[in-house]
């Protein structure tokens, strides 16, 4: 699949910074450790968040390890010169990936100027690596070269071999177990010089699978639409919170089918979701409030000490504490 030749690409010795361990207690600071993403994170499951990020930068490719406590709704764009296949270490549990649901031997693929939508799952631990398209490209053939780019196209879900699954995880926890073992192995030029050939090697094999290989999923489940289109409605209603009577005569359906999708995609009701997303709207708005107040009663809630409750329950903090932690 790549191109037999015996050029290799010119590598500098790296800065130590470039290797970097995060924990985090909050997951907006969570969703900005991803540098070159441009993305953010609401909290669909109650619960105090915890997550980290691991990550090393090498010339052409960049590997990360994060690991996420709740329920996340996901959504951004990684940078067009690039691309990124995501790999769940973890046994996933329910989650859904612009539309499709993400089962065992399942990759995520980042790419594509529409971005994407990810609902994860609680306790997830996923690597990423992401890679240069031009540094891909140059060992591809031309036909290959047009196959990736058909690839991708736009955000996706690709389900794999057993066997291409395992080898992509087991190249990551390679590379973390190596870190973890010898952190000061990105000032050996050899050593950044293999774990980028080896990079290449497998997002080119994952993304350019043969004709045995199972075909790319990529559908739009119908019950993923509704999540999305409520969504919308919620920011866009901010001050006037919209009621489930009027969630579904706006999506033309009944009570029992707008609770089958929600059941179906994210497990959970269309009164609870419609609270989660005021919440997260509220909890957005704190970080340029000028009090907690303003915040609350901009989401639509009056009654504060329901509301402090409410709060706290989602997050594991009263939303005073949060204010000042934004305002610090």
């Amino acid at each position: 699949m790549l191109e037999h030749c015996a050029r290799t690409a010119a590598l500098l010795t790296l800065p130590q910074s470039n290797y970097l361990h995060r924990e985090s207690q909050d997951f907006d600071e969570q969703s900005q450790f991803l540098q070159g993403w441009h993305q953010d994170y609401s909290q669909l499951s109650a619960g105090h968040f915890n997550g980290f990020l691991t990550h090393v930068h090498l010339p052409e490719v960049s590997l990360f390890l994060e690991f996420t406590n709740q329920q996340l709704h996901q959504q951004g764009y990684l940078d067009e010169e690039k691309v990124s296949i995501g790999v769940p270490m973890n046994s996933i549990q329910k989650g859904m990936f612009c539309g499709s649901l993400c089962e065992q031997q399942a990759v995520h693929i980042f790419s594509g100027r529409n971005g994407f939508e990810f609902v994860s799952p609680a306790n997830l631990t996923i690597g990423l690596i992401v890679i240069s398209r031009k540094f891909l490209m140059q060992y591809l053939s031309d036909d290959d070269q047009e196959r990736l780019d058909q690839q991708c196209k736009s955000a996706k879900i690709l389900y794999l071999s057993q066997t291409k699954y395992q080898n992509l995880v087991r190249f990551v926890r390679s590379v973390f177990t190596t870190l973890k073992a010898l952190p000061g192995f990105i000032q050996y030029p050899t050593l950044v010089q293999e774990t980028q050939m080896m990079a290449l090697q497998m997002v080119a094999d994952t993304l350019l699978c043969d004709d045995s290989a199972p075909r790319t999923v990529y559908y739009q489940h119908q019950s993923w639409q509704v999540v999305t289109k409520t969504r919308k409605i919620v920011r866009e209603r901010q001050d006037d919170p919209i009621t489930v009577v009027e969630l579904c005569e706006s999506l033309a359906m009944s009570h029992r089918t707008l609770q089958y999708h929600f059941q179906r995609t994210l497990e959970k009701s269309p009164i609870v979701y419609l609270r989660t997303e005021r919440l997260n709207g509220v909890r957005q708005m704190l970080r340029h409030a000028n009090s907690v107040t303003e915040a609350a009663t901009s989401w639509g809630f009056w009654h504060f000490g329901h509301f402090s409750q409410e709060y706290k329950k989602m997050f594991g903090e009263a939303p005073s504490t949060t204010f000042k932690r934004f305002h610090e």
